[in-house]
């Protein structure tokens, strides 16, 4: 073999080694990296100072961040008067009008659950990069035709509060790097899982909002394997998540 057709195979292998490295690369995001993505695409630096109203169900939410300190609020109206539930990075309180009341145990579960929840799926990806969240990377998937990263949420017993034996799937479109649908496992009520599709997506103030319709299977199914029911016909609907009357203040004050 002369030296210039040498010369030419290299080239041919250089470049085949170049393209065979570079497409599989470019798929190589690390669990942490896709999450990352999805944060930036969904608001990015804005979820860290601001304050969201939104109303849920009959239900007036607020959430007030500002730089790692939170408080939650839940209120509404009933025989007894205004209830305000508020939930803080250290601790959890009703109040009845101007009066914070005892609660029991039980109770005291129930009420910081119920309004911790519905702003974590709310404000989704927000926190999800937080030290206490254990990520990890599954196998992708394709949706609708649509190609989709797969990401395995679970939280440490030290900071995960009463879900941490919960676990949560996200199916990030690998594109737009947008949470398209969700599943998450619970031990609660006697357990189960759940599926969500997001629907109808609003905009404000450059954060991300998404409404969901909210499935369930009635056969004992892991939650990670949810998107081969969903796609097979498998869950039932049994709900719609709608958020209303969404309200953004960047740069709040907690």
């Amino acid at each position: 073999m002369n030296r210039g057709m040498y010369m030419h195979w290299l080239s041919v292998i250089a470049l085949a080694t170049a393209t065979l490295s570079c497409g599989p690369n470019k798929e190589r995001l690390s669990a942490d990296q896709v999450i990352d993505k999805a944060i930036e695409r969904h608001g990015g630096e804005k979820y860290d100072n601001m304050e969201v109203e939104f109303d849920f169900r009959s239900r007036h939410f607020r959430a007030k961040i500002s730089e790692g300190q939170y408080v939650y609020e839940r209120s509404f109206k009933t025989k007894d008067g205004w209830v305000t539930d508020v939930l803080d990075n250290d601790h959890f309180k009703r109040m009845v009008g101007e009066k914070e009341v005892d609660l029991t145990v039980e109770n005291l579960k129930t009420y910081r659950r119920a309004t911790n929840s519905v702003i974590y799926f709310a404000l989704l990806p927000f926190n999800l990069d937080d030290p206490v969240v254990n990520r990890q990377l599954m196998k992708s998937v394709s949706i609708k035709g649509e190609p989709y990263y797969k990401v395995e949420i679970t939280y440490g017993h030290n900071g995960g509060g009463e879900e941490f034996e919960n676990a949560y799937v996200y199916w990030i479109h690998k594109e737009n790097f947008t949470i398209d649908y969700l599943a998450y496992s619970f031990n609660i009520n006697g357990g189960g899982v759940r599926f969500r599709e997001a629907v109808d997506i609003q905009e404000v103030q450059g954060i991300r909002f998404q409404d969901y319709l909210n499935y369930t299977i009635d056969t004992d199914f892991p939650a990670q394997e949810l998107d081969y029911a969903y796609q097979t016909g498998k869950l039932k609907l049994i709900s719609e998540i709608r958020l209303e009357n969404i309200q953004v203040k960047l740069n709040a004050k907690p």
